[in-house]
């Protein structure tokens, strides 16, 4: 089954082609992005995204979309099986990531009535707003080690249930 196409009013959520090595490399070469990614190595040059499309492609794995923009490349969503994204600096407080995730969370839901999960590091304040936004709610914390440092972090864990989102969907949330 392939990675379907899902757009939003204002977004294309695509699946990933070898063409968008670069624009995934000129966002996560951003330490402001890659800081708050746990498996993510810095600086990220064109070989390591061109390595993390050729592993998504030899896989098969399609979980992941490419946001579109106005036409442009602005970030990465993935559900596999926690919710997972990265949006580039640029893009931040347009409300962007919270519109593709209720896109990608619609699909999933659709499909699955398996719980959504997802996470983030502690002082990430965007991600963790977005989560929010989406209905997650904190289960527990964990410690992860992060590739780009090599210190391990505090991660909150979440998680999202279909009734959960159902009920939000239906109150136009």
């Amino acid at each position: 089954m392939s990675t379907p196409i899902l757009t939003t009013g204002r977004l294309i959520l695509r699946p990933p082609v070898a063409e968008d090595a670069q624009a995934i490399a000129d966002i996560l070469n951003d330490w402001e992005v890659t800081k708050w990614l746990t498996m993510v190595p810095f600086p990220y040059t064109l070989a390591d995204a061109e390595e993390f499309l050729d592993r998504l492609f030899k896989t098969g794995d399609r979980n992941y979309w490419l946001i579109e923009a106005e036409g442009e490349v602005v970030g990465v969503i993935s559900l596999r099986p926690d919710l997972g994204f990265f949006l580039a600096p640029e893009a931040h407080g347009k409300g962007y990531m919270t519109e593709a995730a209720r896109a990608v969370l619609d699909w999933h839901f659709a499909k699955s009535g398996e719980d959504a999960l997802s996470g983030y590091h502690i002082g990430n304040a965007a991600s963790a707003r977005v989560q929010e936004k989406l209905g997650f709610h904190k289960t527990h914390e964990v410690m992860h080690n992060v590739v780009s440092t090599g210190k391990e972090v505090v991660v909150v864990r979440t998680a999202l249930t279909r009734e959960r989102w159902d009920a939000l969907r239906n109150a136009g949330r």
